[in-house]
């Protein structure tokens, strides 16, 4: 019964016009609150990461980034970030900015090799207007942007079922720290709920494979201490160089590292962030259907990794 009374709101919500939606929410007491609402409500209680308002706020904050031409000149140049930059959010305000001031306007055939891609704010920027972009993930995720001629694999990284050599430029975002680990959270095939944390190396060797010559890797991943959580693990030194060799041949190699403080994100080195920790209940919530209730709060307000970092490999 319960089942079935679930698919029944859906379809009514589906089906009926957001007036009367709203008409009934009046009736109600339950008028939804506005994206403004939502945002000073997220402020005023401190910008507390994945309290609510923190995804209303984070895909507002990503456009901006993304739209500032000032502070991509500064990622194309590595250069020191604004004071008090990303305080309280994820590495994203670090990867979406560093890929975009990085990714080739001449690359045309584009692979994201994981889905970091698959969001309108970032899809929208300019620099894709040329892109034939293929999406490869495990499994088929709400968004689909079809209608911008983004093409969709599901499959696995380890195995890409792409000819040699073909793609202009690949974006790995904050995907290779899963390959081989638990990813039962993106797919329902349980032969992923896997425990071969070393298989980033297969993954490294085909994204090669499938790379032009000359073609271009873009690749981020957690940094610091390593830590395996199940469903990925940060990477330390051993394996972002590990990495970078299972790649091979390479006319250039680029190693780019952000570090979280409570100043917010900034430019740094490998050394400065090798003690860097996960937020460890975030990785741990990830395993849960819901997180947990109060939300937990770090003292630096880190949302998820504490470092982060951006390679650029050029196939030689």
């Amino acid at each position: 019964m319960k089942k079935n009374t679930i698919t029944i709101k859906k379809l009514a919500k589906s089906l009926l016009p957001p007036v009367v939606i709203n008409a009934a929410r009046y009736s109600t007491g339950r008028l939804p609150k506005t994206n403004e609402q939502i945002l000073q409500e997220y402020f005023k209680n401190g910008r507390i990461p994945w309290s609510s308002g923190y995804g209303l706020y984070h895909t507002e904050l990503m456009a901006q980034i993304l739209s500032d031409d000032s502070l991509l000149e500064g990622f194309r140049n590595s250069q020191p970030l604004p004071d008090d930059y990303g305080i309280g959010i994820d590495e994203r305000c670090i990867e979406y900015p560093w890929l975009v001031s990085h990714l080739p306007v001449e690359a045309e055939c584009v692979l994201d090799a994981g889905s970091v891609l698959n969001y309108d704010f970032i899809l929208n920027h300019p620099i894709f207007d040329n892109k034939k972009l293929h999406i490869l993930t495990l499994a088929p995720e709400g968004n689909c942007f079809w209608q911008k001629g983004v093409s969709y694999l599901y499959d696995d990284l380890r195995d890409i079922p792409i000819r040699d050599d073909y793609y202009d430029a690949i974006v790995c975002l904050s995907t290779l720290e899963h390959i081989g680990c638990d990813n039962i959270l993106y797919t329902q095939d349980e032969s992923y709920r896997e425990n071969q944390s070393d298989d980033f190396v297969l993954a490294m060797k085909e994204l090669r494979r499938v790379l032009k010559l000359g073609g271009a890797l873009f690749l981020s991943v957690p940094f610091g201490v390593h830590r395996h959580f199940g469903m990925f693990q940060q990477f330390d030194r051993e394996l972002l160089s590990r990495a970078v060799d299972a790649f091979g041949s390479a006319s250039e190699v680029t190693e780019t590292f952000y570090r979280y403080t409570t100043n917010g994100w900034q430019l740094t080195t490998a050394e400065d962030c090798a003690e860097c920790e996960y937020v460890e209940w975030v990785a741990n919530a990830w395993q849960h259907p819901q997180l947990p209730s109060p939300i937990p709060v770090e003292a630096d307000l880190a949302a998820a990794a504490r470092a982060v970092a951006c390679v650029h490999l050029v196939k030689g």
